[in-house]
């Protein structure tokens, strides 16, 4: 009995090591657990935007900005710790959720438009409205998979590795030529080449440093004879 007590305790202290040495970012974001108001934080998978008035207790509080084109204003959603609360992560056609740079927004509180009081970073519109605003370091792009339809034949592969000094993409669409095709670090720090392709069913890898490497992004798996493996993709005929 004593020997599978300690046991137990040997397993709740090795799942906590391990709970607390896996990085935050790997966990997803609970807007649940927002405590605080405050200036929009960004994330490497968007934008979170947060908002708590402590003197009255606001109806509805909604958000638009340059984010969304100052289209229709977005709900913001009221938490257990009544702090309303929303994540932006809309991406376009290229994984991009936002690019570099400074974007303005305003929060609407019951009906009326009002600057962020949370945030000291303030510009003036050509009216003279005060608008706040936040900064984008660099581009945020949320890879899950490859290749990215960017439009037409033209294919997009991201491939995540900041220690990688070269990285090359070899397969079907280039007879598997090494040397033909290097990736290039955009600004975000992530390795990325744009392809033209037809369509057909297409096998390749990934050359990191003169390794091979299988698309850690690739949904489909294929094997040569010899069993080794590499990813593959599919791109249907054109109706």
């Amino acid at each position: 009995m004593r020997r599978n007590a300690i046991s137990c305790v040997f397993l709740l202290l090795t799942g906590m090591l391990l709970l607390f040495s896996i990085p935050q970012s790997v966990f997803p974001l609970n807007l649940h657990d927002v405590i605080e108001g405050g200036p929009p934080i960004v994330t490497e998978g968007g934008i979170l935007f947060r908002y708590k008035e402590d003197k009255r207790n606001p109806g509805y509080v909604m958000v638009s900005g340059d984010f969304n084109g100052w289209e229709s204003p977005i709900l913001m959603v009221k938490n257990s710790h009544n702090v309303f609360v929303y994540f932006y992560s809309k991406t376009d056609e290229r994984s991009v959720v936002l690019k570099q740079g400074a974007f303005r927004y305003r929060y609407l509180v019951d009906g009326v438009w009002m600057k962020d009081g949370e945030n000291i970073k303030i510009v003036h519109d050509e009216y003279g409205t005060e608008l706040s605003y936040f900064e984008v370091p660099h581009p945020i792009i949320i890879t899950t998979h490859n290749p990215v339809h960017v439009n037409s034949n033209t294919y997009l592969f991201y491939y995540r590795d900041e220690e990688a000094e070269k990285v090359h993409i070899v397969g079907d669409f280039n007879n598997w030529n090494p040397y033909s095709h290097p990736l290039k670090k955009n600004k975000s720090d992530i390795w990325e080449i744009e392809l033209d392709l037809v369509s057909g069913t297409y096998a390749y890898r990934f050359i990191v440093d003169g390794l091979f490497r299988r698309d850690p992004l690739g949904i489909k798996v294929v094997y040569d004879r010899f069993d080794n493996s590499y990813s593959s993709f599919d791109i249907p005929l054109k109706q």
